[in-house]
């Protein structure tokens, strides 16, 4: 099979065009103003662009549509009806599309045949972010992916332990916060982090700090670790600090965790600013950036890694499964014991992109997409009282067959399990 060459809609609308013969592309040649376009390329006679429609394709004006209502063919000038443009100018590309082939039409033809797209040749998707634990089996899948080609798995990568959080931190606790272990409720290791944040907590301050003797994180580039909340966090509302100086007393990296849902344990991992400057780290402390008021954070887990030098290995396919129902997948006992605590890769398919702006990227076989757009067009305009409509649906059929064998040439994927219905 050829190799994908992305086109945007823009373009595959005027590849459409051509097949139906019914688009002139065209440059404008001078200033014209506000409701009128000059282009000296086009052909002479009065009104014959009267009730077609513009598209401007670049320019101040870039994805305009409009009705010519008025073309003075001596001068190359036409005139719009509607909300007037901002003024043209030469060289600004334009569309002009015949009286019976409405753009919005096209661009509907476009999508119905991105609809019409079987599961097989859904464009392909690798998601890189869900990380296991010995504690779960059953995992969310995103909204994105509607079927899982293969599970990966981390099994090797550098990095940095910074605290495994199976002891209670000691260095700094701030008066309104209580710490705790919890050795039931936990991601990896014997036991979680607990703390209990009372009100009197204020934003800024450092809920808890521990030390964590001498690191060079020189090298590394992200932090992950586990974090729960029983309230649901915006992004930054908590930081994780990392200090060259006894209880966080200096940010020398302030990362932000991002945004999580509430009581459910996210997997966070956060880039380093500064790596170079993280030679002799002592202290990692959590920061209360925002009142969020009464609060309960567990923390799991937290280690410097390297990106890029991750090593992987694809987990066998009677290890793992999907429920549909819930749209997640999960590890069966094998799996779970072979995976334990990992970064997990997914290899799938997700759902093509609706083409709805000019710029949007079709992600699937354009050839497809051009030629089943082709053939519903000329569905439409076929009429078997009429001549020129019967050459329209036999036209339709041509395309049809076009578009299939198109889809014929689209990669599958060997085996797959979906998750959408």
């Amino acid at each position: 099979m050829a190799v994908l060459l992305t086109q945007t809609r823009q373009a595959i609308r005027a590849d459409i065009g051509y097949n139906l013969g019914a688009v002139y592309e065209g440059t404008m040649t001078a200033a014209g103003s506000t409701t009128t376009g000059v282009d000296t390329n086009l052909k002479i006679s009065d009104d014959l662009y009267n009730e077609m429609q513009i598209v401007f394709t670049s320019g101040t004006n870039d994805g305009e549509v409009r009705y010519i209502t008025n073309y003075v063919g001596s001068s190359g000038t036409f005139t719009i009806r509607g909300d007037a443009v901002s003024a043209t100018a030469d060289g600004d590309t334009y569309e002009i599309w015949d009286r019976d082939i409405p753009v919005a039409r096209v661009h509907s033809f476009i999508n119905r045949a991105v609809r019409a797209v079987p599961r097989k040749a859904s464009p392909p998707l690798t998601e890189v972010g869900t990380h296991s634990s010995r504690e779960l089996k059953l995992y969310d899948i995103s909204t994105a992916m509607v079927g899982i080609e293969e599970i990966w798995y981390r099994t090797g990568h550098d990095y940095i332990d910074l605290d495994n959080c199976d002891s209670v931190w000691s260095e700094l606790v701030d008066g309104d916060v209580t710490l705790t272990q919890d050795i039931e409720d936990k991601r990896e290791g014997s036991a979680s982090l607990v703390l209990e944040i009372a009100t009197g907590l204020g934003a800024g301050d450092i809920a808890a700090a521990q030390s964590v003797g001498i690191e060079d994180l020189r090298g590394m580039t992200h932090v992950e670790g586990w974090i729960w909340t029983d309230t649901a966090l915006s992004a930054a509302n908590l930081q994780l600090i990392l200090s060259a100086t006894a209880s966080a007393g200096a940010e020398t990296e302030l990362l932000s965790i991002p945004a999580i849902n509430a009581r459910t344990w996210t997997r966070f991992s956060v880039a380093l600013a500064n790596p170079e400057d993280d030679g002799a780290i002592v202290s990692i402390g959590l920061k209360y950036s925002t009142d969020i008021g009464a609060a309960t954070v567990k923390l799991d887990g937290i280690v410097a890694t390297q990106e890029d030098s991750e090593s992987w290995k694809r987990l066998h396919w009677n290890f793992w499964g999907v429920d549909r129902d819930q749209h997640k997948f999960r590890l069966r006992d094998e799996g779970a014991a072979e995976v334990g605590h990992s970064l997990l890769k997914l290899v799938g398919r997700k759902k093509p992109n609706l083409l709805n702006a000019d710029a949007t990227e079709c992600d699937i076989e354009p050839e497809y997409i051009i030629t089943k757009a082709s053939a519903l067009a000329l569905h439409a305009r076929a009429d078997h009282s009429a001549e020129r409509r019967k050459a329209a649906a036999i036209d339709a059929e041509r395309y049809d067959i076009q578009a299939e064998l198109a889809k014929r040439k689209i990669q599958g994927p060997q085996q797959i399990r979906w998750v959408d219905n």
